[in-house]
């Protein structure tokens, strides 16, 4: 786990949860946008990403370990004191979501991009199928086929960090069943009342964003923010309106530590 320090005088501290298939150096960008803007960045790769993969890059990790990983980025913020914005993206929002129910930490406001509900991109049935042969082998791989181009419209030409931007989707069928039943459960999750935005992408090819409106619709928040943005993909801090996503982002979250500071002061 990882910490960059806010410049100047720190607002509060951004929690970032990455997605499936990604690591922490995708986030390089984002990373260095919230410390100008006076936010400590907390994160870490998730249980086989990253620096963390096992040797055949194959996810086999439980999801309970995502859960914990969670767990010990709020607890690190928290001994901050200061207001803490925890944002997931994909998989990352839904982690989010599992660790906002246990509330074991306070939370000033919570930003999830693309959550994953219900997945629109899946493996392909031939590959499904196969799968089953590791009920006699132990060995089966799922590949969920994720690529670039299902994520972003923009080039891969930021050269700010030398990250790589490969895509690691094979997993086993252990997890990838773990992850519908993660999922669903995340979609039945009820929030306590924090600020709430929600971005998703109008062309997103891995999720149905239709189920995060509906979810977002369902939470009993006295305030919450919606966006659906205009011709982009999954990955919204990648694509070309970056900026102005991280924005309205940057708005939200400065708005939602200063509900907190004033809270506290009450």
């Amino acid at each position: 786990m990882w910490k960059w320090q806010a410049e100047g005088e720190a607002k509060g501290v951004v929690v970032l949860i990455h997605s499936a298939y990604e690591e922490h150096q995708r986030y390089a960008w984002q990373i260095e946008k919230w410390r100008r803007n006076g936010f400590h960045v907390y994160m870490g790769d998730l249980p086989g990403h990253g620096t963390l993969a096992s040797p055949d890059s194959v996810h086999r990790e439980p999801f309970f370990e995502y859960d914990k990983t969670a767990a010990e980025l709020l607890r690190l913020s928290a001994g901050t004191g200061l207001p803490i914005i925890l944002s997931g993206h994909g998989l990352g929002a839904s982690i989010a979501i599992h660790a906002l129910s246990e509330q074991r930490y306070p939370v000033a406001g919570a930003i999830l991009t693309s959550p994953w509900f219900e997945l629109q991109k899946a493996p392909s049935k031939p590959a499904l199928a196969l799968s089953g042969l590791s009920k006699l082998t132990g060995k089966g791989k799922i590949d969920h086929g994720v690529e670039l181009r299902h994520l972003t419209r923009r080039k891969f030409q930021d050269d700010s960090s030398n990250s790589p931007q490969a895509i690691q989707s094979l997993s086993s069928p252990t997890w990838w069943k773990e992850l519908q039943g993660y999922m669903e459960r995340a979609a039945q999750m009820q929030l306590v009342d924090i600020p709430v935005m929600l971005q998703a992408g109008q062309r997103d090819l891995m999720t149905q964003t239709a189920a995060g409106r509906k979810w977002l619709s369902r939470q009993l928040v006295n305030e919450f923010h919606f966006k659906e943005w205009p011709f982009c993909y999954h990955d919204l801090l990648q694509e070309p309106e970056r900026d102005e996503i991280f924005k309205a982002m940057l708005y939200f979250a400065e708005s939602a530590a200063e509900a907190e500071r004033m809270r506290r002061s009450q």
